[in-house]
């Protein structure tokens, strides 16, 4: 798989290698009243084969519709007054839109018109690759950035707090904003050196085209 290297690289520089977020027993959002089997975890994106959910301390059977949206139905509904909390591993991101900021990186650093925008980051040259890797991953913080603030102030927020302190929620958002920041810094003069050093203009060649980055959230 082409991408595998540059994948693991990526989730590397944003922390989100596979199993490292952890979550045990954390409460699940939905309405216990006897006849509700849906519920949704505040963490997005689970590794399915890790998810145990639990009503009380004892394990309950359940299916797994929507592990990108996290979204679960009891096989049983709960009624009285009982917790329905879950334990899995999570992550930021899938695969396939790591791939969109790998891509969306490459586009910045050049990219021939003819090259199929999907691919980007396979047809840049080697080395152009650090600088789109570094680029990548300071448009995936800066997506991050943008979906914790507007979940802040979401329903999902306001019923889940197990996590979600100001203090916490203030010092990821300084995590994020200066890891953006250095490695959009960082990406760009990679860019700016790899031109210079083949005596070409420091930015890419003309008719690039530029989109616009991912919106992170569950895909509908």
């Amino acid at each position: 798989m082409p991408y595998t290297l540059a994948l693991t690289e990526l989730r590397q520089m944003l922390d989100d290698s596979p199993f490292n977020k952890k979550v045990s027993k954390k409460k699940l959002i939905g309405n216990i009243d006897g006849s509700n089997v849906r519920f949704i975890s505040y963490d997005k994106r689970l590794y399915s084969d890790t998810l145990q959910v639990f009503v009380g301390e004892e394990s309950v059977g359940f299916t797994l519709v929507d592990d990108v949206g996290g979204e679960i139905d009891l096989t049983e509904p709960p009624s009285g007054n009982v917790k329905v909390t879950a334990s899995y591993y999570w992550q930021w991101w899938t695969d396939s839109e790591l791939k969109n900021f790998l891509n969306k990186g490459a586009e910045m650093v050049g990219q021939s018109v003819t090259t199929t925008i999907d691919n980007a980051y396979l047809n840049i040259p080697s080395g152009l690759k650090t600088g789109s890797l570094l680029i990548a991953s300071s448009l995936a913080a800066r997506a991050l950035i943008s979906f914790i603030v507007l979940r802040k102030h979401s329903s999902e927020f306001l019923l889940e707090q197990d996590g979600n302190s100001d203090s916490n929620y203030d010092a990821t958002l300084k995590t994020l904003q200066l890891l953006a920041d250095m490695n959009w810094k960082n990406g760009i003069e990679q860019r700016d050196d790899f031109y210079k050093r083949q005596g070409r203009r420091n930015s890419p060649a003309f008719g690039i085209k530029i989109g616009q980055n991912r919106r992170y959230g569950p895909n509908k």
